[in-house]
């Protein structure tokens, strides 16, 4: 098996594609890009070239750098044609029959040792690899967008996976200026699947008539020091990508209520409101400006004195000192089904502590580790949090995971 890579190719020359292929080359590695379309190659070599000129603009890159990095990239249309390399990443569609069909070809225009590895973001390594003479070489290699700046790559392990595969991509990734992390084949790895409390718990409470979009944002944003409360993060994902992530992985996970999808993000993606791109998600847009375009139908709700004086306690050592009763309270349930998800993720071996919560910083841009925050926090108070909200629920979506049900 490859230990060091010095040729790779890319099959897909989409926005993930080249800009891993970029990172590659940037990093003295020679990259054969592939795609079908000779217009999707040339807007990515285009794109490329743009921002590597924007890199000697500001003095990171000398004239004679960018040439030599522009260089190391080369085109082609079919996977057949690709010289010798000691790694090939495939970055098409989220597509099983599309990708066996890659890596069919690419087990045969690879040689034996090369680490053959897929970029999915929500698919099964194992299945991905059902195509390969030999899984052993098949690892995923999840990097995140933008790929030149997201320092983030969940390394994945099939079920087939050897272990040297699997160390050459760590090894790559980290050669490519990347922090990996290592991550069971499971729904949505570690990011996918954390991240999900985030926005499923906001879409909860504005369902519930507890605050508007724009009040549920403000607070994780002044109280809890997200980069970009749920819903902006979801009108710039997109709220069609955002719905089919959560959806695939409360699928596969065997639909546990905790993770179930919510209505409200589903009427708005059948409309066409899906964010940003559309001109409409949960927010208006109008130039920069935004306001909030879908309605809270509020209602009153009612905390009993266990539950306010939890919910103090809780915002307090989470930091958000100065949130009034109805703030602490949504950043409790947001803030608790983050760290729930992450301690199930725990509980099933999904990857370490220490990487889950490398992966949700550098992923995500979260301020901090959901298994961190609950040290912060204290387990006593989370488990208390996570009890009493299970308490109002019939249905269980709360439930502490093992690592909280006797902390």
């Amino acid at each position: 098996m490859v230990t060091n890579v010095k040729t790779a190719a890319v099959v897909g020359a989409g926005t993930m594609g080249a800009g891993i292929a970029q990172v590659a080359a940037a990093h003295g590695c020679t990259v054969h890009l592939v795609d079908v379309s000779t217009d999707v190659l040339h807007r990515a070599r285009a794109g490329i070239q743009a921002q590597v000129d924007r890199q000697v603009e500001k003095g990171r890159l000398t004239a004679a750098e960018r040439e030599e990095q522009l260089a190391r990239i080369r085109t082609c249309q079919h996977i057949a044609e690709l010289p010798p390399v000691d790694l090939a990443m495939e970055a098409v569609v989220e597509d099983m029959s599309v990708k066996h069909r890659v890596f069919a070809e690419l087990d045969r225009a690879t040689p034996p040792e090369a680490i053959l590895a897929t970029n999915t973001s929500s698919l099964s390594v194992s299945r991905i690899a059902e195509p390969v003479r030999d899984p052993s070489r098949v690892v995923g290699m999840h990097f995140f967008n933008p790929a030149p700046l997201m320092p983030l790559v969940e390394v994945i392990a099939g079920a087939a996976s050897g272990a040297a595969a699997v160390d050459a991509a760590l090894a790559c990734a980290a050669a490519w200026g990347k922090t990996p992390v290592r991550a069971k084949d499971t729904p949505g790895f570690i990011v996918n699947r954390v991240a999900r409390g985030y926005y499923l718990e906001a879409l909860r409470l504005l369902g519930e008539g507890v605050a508007g979009v724009d009040e549920v944002d403000s607070v994780m944003r002044t109280h809890g020091r997200f980069r970009m409360g749920p819903f902006e993060l979801m009108d710039l994902v997109g709220l069609d990508v955002n719905f089919a992530v959560s959806h695939s992985v409360w699928q596969q996970l065997g639909r546990p209520a905790r993770l179930e999808p919510h209505s409200i993000q589903q009427s708005l993606v059948a409309a066409g409101h899906l964010g940003r791109k559309a001109g409409r998600g949960f927010y208006q847009y109008d130039g920069e400006l935004k306001v909030p375009a879908v309605p809270v139908d509020r209602r009153s709700y009612r905390l009993s004195p266990l539950f306010a004086d939890i919910c103090r306690a809780f915002t307090s050592a989470g930091g958000a000192l100065d949130a009034g009763a109805t703030e602490g309270y949504i950043f409790t349930r947001i803030l608790a089904a983050i760290i729930n998800e992450a301690g199930w993720a725990l509980a099933e071996g999904v990857a370490s502590a220490s990487d889950i919560d490398t992966a949700m910083v550098l992923g995500t841009n979260y301020p901090l580790g959901p298994l961190a925050w609950w040290e912060k926090i204290g387990p006593r108070t989370v488990r208390g949090a996570l009890k009493a909200l299970n308490e109002m629920h019939a249905d269980g979506r709360y439930a502490p995971a093992p690592r909280f049900a006797d902390a």
